[in-house]
C-alpha cells in the first residue's frame, strides 16, 4: 500500500464509529445537530398505472406495525462494518450481534427497550456504548411509529456528564458546554440522538404508500466531518417478492447530489488535515460520495416489518467505508 492509499485508509478508519445510529462519541465533541423534521415524501408520476410486476393490481398500501399489541418482541440486529479499496478489495471487516428486546409497561403503548447479547436478555451486549446501555422507555402511535422517548432526560444527563468531563479536561470550553446544554434539552432531538435507526425502523408504520408511485423523499443525513445535517434527495420506491403474496420491499435511497458533494469535500480535506500525524504525506482527495439506502420488508398478512436493512457508505476517492445495519423479527409474544 503506496502512502496515499495508506493516508485515505487511515482516514477512514478514524471515521470507525461512522453511521452507527448511536452517536453518543460525536455528540460529546461535536455541535449535536438541530431537530430534523421528518422526511418529506410528495408522489411522482406512476410509473405503472396497471399492475405491478407479478401481475397484481396496484393497491395502497398502509403498513402499520401489530407489534405494540404484543407483550414482548425481539429484533436482531448485525452490523458490519468494511472498508474498501479501489479494486473493491476488503481491506478491514467486522461483524457484530445483539439483541433489542421489547417489553409492554405499564401504559398504553408504552415499551422498555434494552441491548442485550442474547435474545434472552440474560446476557449484555459487550459492545454498547454509553447510551445503548441505558434502558430506553419508548411510547409508540396506534399504528406503531415512535412517538416519544419519554425517559429522553435520561439519556440528555448522560451527554452532558461526558461533556462536563471535557470542560474539566479543557476539550470543549464552558460556553460551548452552555450552548450544547440548551440544545440537547429537547426530546425530539435526543430521541434521534439516542434511537434514530429505530426511529427508521418503524418509521414506515405513519404512511401511506401506493405501489405503483415513486416517491420523492428528503432525508437529514449527518455529515460524517462536521456532524452536521446534509438535506440528501432521494427516492422510495415498492416492490413485491418474487414468488410470494403477502411480502412487499419498500425501497429508499439517498444520496450526496452536485450541491452537497464539494461541501462534502471542503469538509473532508480539513478533517483530514486536522487528524493528521504529521508522519506520511496526505494524499490528495479529490472526491467524496455520501449514500444511505434502506430496504424495509413487510408482511400484509402479520403487519409487521420483518426484516430492514440500513446501508450507510461513505467513498473518499476510490476507497469507501460502509455500515450495514440488518433488523431481523426474532420473536414475538
Amino acid at each position: 500500500m503506496n502512502p496515499s492509499r495508506n493516508s485515505v485508509y487511515t482516514l477512514l478508519s478514524v471515521l470507525a464509529l461512522l453511521f452507527t445510529g448511536m452517536p453518543l462519541a460525536s455528540a460529546q465533541s461535536k455541535p449535536a445537530p438541530k431537530p430534523a423534521p421528518k422526511p418529506a415524501t410528495a408522489a411522482a408520476p406512476k410509473i405503472n398505472p396497471a399492475v405491478t410486476a407479478d401481475g397484481l393490481k396496484p393497491d395502497t398500501l398502509y403498513p402499520i406495525s401489530n407489534l405494540v399489541k404484543d407483550r414482548r418482541f425481539v429484533y436482531q440486529l448485525i452490523t458490519q462494518e468494511y472498508i474498501t479499496n479501489e479494486n473493491d478489495y476488503f481491506l478491514d471487516i467486522k461483524l457484530d450481534t445483539c439483541y433489542l428486546i421489547f417489553t409492554a409497561m405499564e401504559g398504553e403503548r408504552l415499551y422498555k427497550m434494552g441491548y442485550y447479547g442474547d435474545e434472552y436478555g440474560s446476557k449484555a451486549w459487550p459492545k454498547a456504548n454509553g447510551l445503548q446501555l441505558l434502558p430506553f422507555e419508548i411510547r409508540f402511535s396506534e399504528r406503531g411509529a415512535i412517538d416519544e422517548l419519554v425517559n429522553w432526560r435520561v439519556h440528555r444527563d448522560a451527554i452532558m456528564s461526558s461533556l462536563s468531563t471535557q470542560v474539566q479536561n479543557k476539550i470543549i470550553t464552558s460556553e460551548e458546554f452552555d450552548v450544547q446544554r440548551l440544545k440537547l434539552n429537547n426530546e425530539k432531538l435526543m430521541r434521534r440522538l439516542a434511537m434514530e435507526d429505530l426511529m427508521y425502523l418503524f418509521e414506515l408504520s405513519d404512511d401511506s404508500i401506493r405501489e405503483d408511485g415513486e416517491y420523492i423523499r428528503i432525508k437529514p443525513v449527518r455529515s460524517p466531518f462536521s456532524g452536521e445535517d446534509m438535506y440528501l434527495r432521494g427516492n422510495l420506491v415498492t416492490e413485491r417478492l418474487p414468488g410470494t403474496k403477502n411480502s412487499v420491499k419498500f425501497l429508499t435511497k439517498n444520496a450526496a447530489g452536485v450541491h452537497e458533494k464539494p461541501i462534502l469535500l471542503a469538509e473532508c480535506n480539513e478533517y483530514a488535515q486536522a487528524a493528521s500525524d504529521g508522519q506520511q504525506p496526505l494524499s490528495e482527495i479529490q472526491r467524496v460520495g455520501l449514500n444511505n439506502e434502506v430496504e424495509y420488508q413487510y408482511n400484509l398478512v402479520q403487519k409487521v416489518m420483518s426484516r430492514v436493512t440500513f446501508s450507510d457508505v461513505l467513498a473518499i476517492n476510490f476507497q469507501s467505508r460502509g455500515n450495514i445495519r440488518t433488523y431481523s423479527l426474532w420473536d414475538r409474544k
